[in-house]
């Protein structure tokens, strides 16, 4: 992973040692299975305007920057099994729970990302926690969809997240097709008829029980009683943060360590 140093503008520096997680695989995986941050570590996740801490042990300080490199929001002392999130943010800084303060960092400042020396670099290789070498596997999706222009979306959005799509253009055979598809997560098209979308998720959950599934259709923005249905037109950025969210929890489970 890529590992750079975070400062203000007037020079001061705000993490030493920052890793990019760029691609949904470090994203997703985060900060799981650690038992905590030293000062002058962090993390950055781009592209990111949310951060959930599932699964982890200890809490963080989340900074939220503009495109701009600006400071836009800062989250201190996020507890485990949080979310935070901030519209108009481009990345996410995590970062050891009272850095902000220890740093003097605050909304407005305005920050640069520098690249390190080799002897640093060199330095971590040998002795930072952050250097492991962790294989990224992509994570599958299976779009099931009838409806070719949502099947277009989910693809653009996903794809962006760096997750790999599978599609179904007969949504009806769910149940069946995630019995034989190696796949990670399943992303529902209800269109117009929600409960028939409702009975065929539970349908696939049944076939494979571990196996998550997002219902999309159009709702008006408003999902039945006791169960999250995202308006596939208007909600796409809550529902990319759902999966994103739940893969992250799928992971966790097969990550050792994280229980």
């Amino acid at each position: 992973m890529a590992t750079l140093t975070l400062r203000r503008e007037d020079g001061r520096v705000v993490c030493e040692r920052c890793i990019v997680a760029d691609r949904a695989h470090r994203r997703m995986r985060g900060l799981l299975g650690r038992s905590g941050m030293q000062p002058g570590e962090g993390m950055v996740l781009r592209p990111a305007w949310n951060v959930h801490t599932a699964f982890m042990r200890f809490p963080i300080d989340v900074v939220f920057l503009d495109s701009d490199q600006v400071v836009i929001r800062i989250e201190r002392e996020v507890a485990p099994w949080h979310t935070v999130s901030c519209r108009g943010a481009r990345e996410v800084v995590e970062l050891a729970a009272g850095e902000c303060e220890r740093r003097g960092l605050e909304v407005g400042d305005r920050v640069a990302w520098a690249s390190r020396t080799a002897a640093e670099i060199k330095s971590d290789r040998s002795s930072s926690p952050w250097s492991e070498d962790v294989p990224e596997p992509r994570a599958r999706v299976l779009v099931a969809s009838r409806d070719p222009r949502f099947v277009k979306l989910a693809r653009f959005l996903l794809s962006g997240r760096d997750l790999e799509v599978e599609e179904l253009t007969t949504p009806e055979r769910l149940p069946d097709a995630v019995v034989g598809e190696d796949v990670d997560i399943a992303v529902l098209d209800g269109g117009a008829e929600v409960a028939q979308a409702l009975r065929t998720a539970n349908a696939a959950r049944v076939q494979r029980p571990e196996l998550p599934v997002v219902i999309a259709a159009d709702t008006g923005g408003r999902s039945p009683a006791g169960v999250r249905v995202f308006d596939r037109w208007n909600e796409t950025e809550e529902m990319l943060l759902d999966i994103e969210r739940l893969l992250a929890e799928r992971f966790a489970t097969a990550t050792p360590g994280t229980d």
